[in-house]
């Protein structure tokens, strides 16, 4: 208080105006100063003393058309296989899920997307971004061609601005793993890096000059690596839910709501 009336009275003397006027000037200096240097740190440190927004509270299914998203789904859903066809409608519904065949417990119900695979529905589906708690991302295991289509999806989903802010987390989940030309995990992942590696190659150079922070992936010099430079978590794992081999993916939804 006595360096408040000291920077007060050097006020009231310099500007010749009465000790009242001189205190309220010297409090809305320092305002203005506390203000000033808040707006400093928050720049230097990116934004970080913004309010943290939350993820919500939904399962959203990605991935490509005959990936066997919705076959996931009502298998999760009902146990059950079921003979699906590609969609442009969404599936969304709440339901328990069991967690493993030897669980003694079940998830509380979860409330579950199977958001279509077709590209002309690719935009819409940033609209659920801020929904999700987690994202299970299907990928059709026989489908090679088809991991280029994943890379680019990948490339916008790790680059949107809700991810960034969200870290929302990723199951890769490698689906027809039973089948004999099914690829392997590490050759999916493999495929996709070496596909978002060209991509960013590309872009950066179409984005030399300007503010890359939310547009390009990974880091400057390095060769891009899925699970190091993904903003958010990423796990794979191979699932089959013709032949309801779903285990791992009974893990990924019990580590996200526990």
């Amino acid at each position: 208080m006595e360096t408040i009336r000291q920077a007060s009275g050097s006020i009231e003397s310099f500007l010749g105006v009465g000790s009242s006027t001189a205190l309220v000037l010297t409090w809305l200096v320092i305002l203005l100063s506390v203000y000033i240097t808040v707006q400093i740190f928050q720049v230097a440190s990116g934004g970080t003393l913004r309010t943290r927004r939350s993820r919500g509270n939904v399962t959203l299914m990605l991935g490509q058309c005959g990936a066997g998203k919705t076959a996931t789904f009502f298998r999760l859903r009902d146990g059950e296989e079921v003979q699906t066809v590609s969609s442009l409608q969404l599936s969304r519904d709440k339901f328990p899920i069991k967690a493993g065949e030897n669980a003694d417990q079940n998830l509380p119900s979860v409330e579950v997307v199977d958001f279509p695979g077709h590209l002309r529905m690719r935009g819409k589906a940033s609209d659920m971004l801020p929904e999700a708690r987690c994202i299970i991302y299907l990928v059709d295991s026989e489908d090679k061609p088809k991991l280029k289509d994943v890379a680019e999806h990948f490339y916008e989903l790790l680059t949107h601005p809700d991810m960034l802010e969200l870290h929302t987390p990723i199951l890769i989940a490698c689906n027809k793993s039973d089948l004999g030309s099914a690829r392997s995990e590490k050759f999916i992942v493999e495929e996709i890096e070496r596909e978002i590696e060209q991509m960013r190659v590309s872009r950066g150079a179409t984005l030399e000059g300007q503010d890359q922070a939310d547009s390009y992936l990974g880091i400057d010099g390095e060769k891009f690596k899925l699970m190091e430079h993904s903003p958010c978590p990423i796990q794979t794992c191979k699932i089959s839910a013709k032949k309801n081999e779903m285990q791992p993916l009974y893990d990924f939804l019990m580590e996200q709501y526990a």
